[in-house]
């Protein structure tokens, strides 16, 4: 009895996550793996309460956890956009996921909840000024990760002649 393999593809939607894409659908492809989509959001609300009670400014009757909620819904439609037509039949299945919180947790608890068998993302893909954050989140993954990772940086310099 084969053991059903999946793949964690990390998005942030920026041209290393494309590069990391292209890699991720290979190797969905070459070991008939479930591929999973996953993109996270910042909090709207990053303190942590709950804001259940509070109202959107735009729309004092949406409360903040339908507006992120909302948020979620059209996050998942643009990966959905930008991924379902490069997916096909050649491998088992794919789901689309969007989590709301840091991303480097919320890519680890993702992975060891759905027993993710490898992490595919892409590195240093937003602009320099928030490169910090981005290169945590690679390490943080890289260190805590279930399983393996791979982090896919969309050029390599000519000097290291590869």
């Amino acid at each position: 009895m084969s053991k059903d393999i999946n793949i964690l593809f990390c998005t942030d939607f920026s041209e290393h996550a494309n590069t990391a894409f292209d890699h991720a659908l290979d190797q969905a492809k070459k070991y008939q793996a479930r591929l999973h989509l996953f993109h996270v959001m910042m909090p709207s609300n990053p303190c942590g309460y709950s804001g259940t009670q509070i109202s959107s400014e735009k729309d004092p009757s949406i409360s903040t956890a339908e507006s992120e909620e909302n948020l979620i819904q059209q996050t998942i439609g643009a990966m959905k956009l930008k991924y379902s037509a490069l997916l096909d039949d050649s491998i088992p299945g794919h789901e689309f996921v969007v989590k709301i919180g840091s991303p480097d947790v919320e890519v680890i608890r993702y992975a060891k909840q759905n027993h993710i068998d490898m992490i595919i993302m892409g590195a240093l893909g937003i602009p320099d000024k928030e490169r910090a954050t981005r290169i945590r989140t690679a390490a943080n993954v890289s260190k805590f990760a279930p399983c393996q990772v791979i982090v896919i940086q969309k050029n390599v310099h000519p000097s290291f002649g590869i």
